[in-house]
């Protein structure tokens, strides 16, 4: 073995070592404000002029995404998992020094992680609910999910700097 990748090896980071842990609260009653948490994909970010680049193209993305209380009834339960983001981007930044803030605290690089321990979670809280699914799309829905997630005392920062949660919500249909 080439005598610098066992040192390359040694310096990269391992996400698992990243502090995370998963919340489950509720129930609660959803805050649902379509009109205004809705028209928030279209609101330009970083490299994004109009918007998100899903919006209008993905079933699941506003316009196309059914309104939340349309479907499902407004008693959900939150399931999250809080990654502490300000730990990983100081482990990133040992493994990559001449990389930028931005850079370092890209969702590219951690989001599908997390969103993969989420879906477990998710999927084991489902067996102890009969008849509730999980939402990952409830914004795009109508649901504003800071305030409902304040409500049961997960409270997001916006921008994260210390911790991110990636948060589902799990809801029952309503009877038809």
């Amino acid at each position: 073995m080439h005598p610098h990748k066992s040192l390359f090896k040694e310096r990269k980071m391992d996400i698992n070592a990243v502090e995370k842990e998963a919340v489950f609260r509720g129930p609660v009653t959803v805050v649902y404000q379509p009109r205004i948490v809705r028209p928030l994909c279209a609101s330009a970010y970083y490299k994004h002029a109009k918007g998100c680049p899903n919006l209008r193209i993905k079933p699941g993305c506003p316009p196309h995404a059914a309104l939340f209380l349309d479907i499902f009834e407004s008693e959900v339960y939150v399931a999250a998992i809080k990654f502490d983001l300000r730990a990983y981007v100081e482990k990133k930044e040992c493994e990559h020094p001449d990389w930028t803030p931005r850079a370092l605290e890209n969702p590219r690089h951690w989001q599908g992680h997390v969103r993969a321990i989420l879906k477990d979670l998710c999927q084991e809280k489902c067996k102890d609910f009969p008849g509730y699914v999980s939402i990952t799309n409830a914004e795009a829905m109508g649901v504003n999910l800071t305030e409902t997630c304040r409500n049961v005392g997960i409270i997001l920062e916006w921008p994260p700097r210390r911790v991110v949660y990636q948060v589902s919500l799990l809801a029952k249909s309503k009877k038809v």
